[in-house]
């Protein structure tokens, strides 16, 4: 149950800008991919090697947790623009069943916006939540920002692939 915009609803690159649009959403997706799955490959290791320093030679790694934790964090949230482009977030099919063309165009377009909206705030409220945080992560020794970043950082990456997916929602209601 997603809310992708069936293909029928996104019309070919036919202006220069639509598909420079495009080809900034592919180099944005390759860069988001390469770091999530880097990190992912990472965090995984660091688990292995901390489960293999702590019960294998008794020498636990003190920060192994928090490091992993926020690793996990940001593959989380930097993850929401790949679900996006997956079509995997969770959506409403029902969509899909307005017989008005027009209406269900139209009905799409407006959600859009809301999650423009909605992942723009997020983007500010999570910002707030940063500059509000002066907390530490004492086994690491750094600021707890570090952890609370991957929040804007992944709804300003969401925001942006909603803002690259507008102009196409716009092009398929002329088509």
């Amino acid at each position: 149950m997603t809310d992708v915009v069936p293909q029928t609803l996104v019309p070919p690159p036919t202006q220069g800008w639509s598909r420079a649009l495009e080809r900034a959403e592919f180099w944005i997706d390759r860069l988001v991919s390469v770091l999530t799955v880097g990190t992912l490959v990472f965090m995984v290791g660091l688990v292995f090697y901390a489960v293999v320093m702590r019960y294998v030679f008794s020498a636990p790694l003190v920060y192994s947790y928090d490091l992993s934790t926020m690793l996990f964090a940001w593959i989380v949230f930097v993850g929401l623009f790949v679900a996006e482009r997956d079509g995997a977030h969770i959506g409403l099919d029902i969509l899909y069943l307005i017989k008005s063309e027009g209406l269900r165009r139209a009905v799409i377009a407006l959600r859009q916006v809301f999650m423009i909206a909605l992942a723009a705030y997020m983007t500010y409220i999570s910002t707030v939540l940063i500059l509000r945080t002066g907390m530490q992560i004492s086994s690491m020794r750094i600021s707890a920002r570090w952890l609370y970043a991957s929040l804007p950082v992944g709804f300003a990456l969401l925001t942006l692939i909603y803002l690259l997916r507008l102009p196409r929602l716009a092009l398929a209601k002329q088509g």
